[in-house]
């Protein structure tokens, strides 16, 4: 969770220990009004390619792994606004075991993606974030996101030697 794109679209969050005072490493959550609402989603596997992005503007949303399990989320600043988003401004962040993201108001995003059959997420948000301050736009071009290929990539890149050529690729980048 390391690419400086992250800033504009949320924060990322990592385990800290039990009594760990508040700091830098919490999210900054804000809602509008109306009731929160923090639950356990499951969701089916998802079918690709990824034709729109939805962002909320009333609420920040959080959203980490119920299983423990890494996965990927598509993103795009909330200052993207066109009446169709350029999918060029889309890229991947994965989010491995113990980690979460909140996104900033207005962060379009597309997922959670992953490799199950279906997957278990804690999640907080308006109860009625999907009815109010939702909207959701057509990418320019559909995306079809292969983990399991962007998995083996990352896999063959961490067994190259220092500077190798392969370094200087990067699969999340669209």
């Amino acid at each position: 969770m390391l690419d400086p794109r992250l800033e504009a679209c949320g924060t990322g969050l990592r385990e800290v220990d039990d009594m760990t005072p508040p700091g830098d490493q919490d999210a900054e959550l804000r809602f509008g009004p109306g009731q929160l609402r923090y639950y356990v989603m499951r969701i089916p596997l998802r079918p690709q390619p990824i034709t729109a992005m939805t962002r909320h503007l009333q609420a920040t949303q959080c959203l980490s792994s119920a299983e423990g399990r890494p996965f990927w989320m598509l993103l795009a600043a909330p200052q993207t606004k066109v009446p169709v988003l350029d999918a060029s401004a889309a890229w991947l962040l994965k989010l491995n075991h113990g980690e979460g993201i909140k996104l900033h108001l207005g962060t379009w995003h597309a997922g959670p993606l992953f490799e199950a059959a279906s997957a278990s997420f804690f999640k907080l948000e308006l109860a009625d974030t999907n009815q109010s301050g939702h909207e959701t736009l057509p990418l320019s071009r559909s995306l079809h996101i292969d983990l399991m290929l962007i998995h083996k990539f990352l896999h063959d890149c961490s067994n190259q030697p220092p500077n190798s050529s392969a370094e200087q690729k990067s699969p999340i980048w669209f």
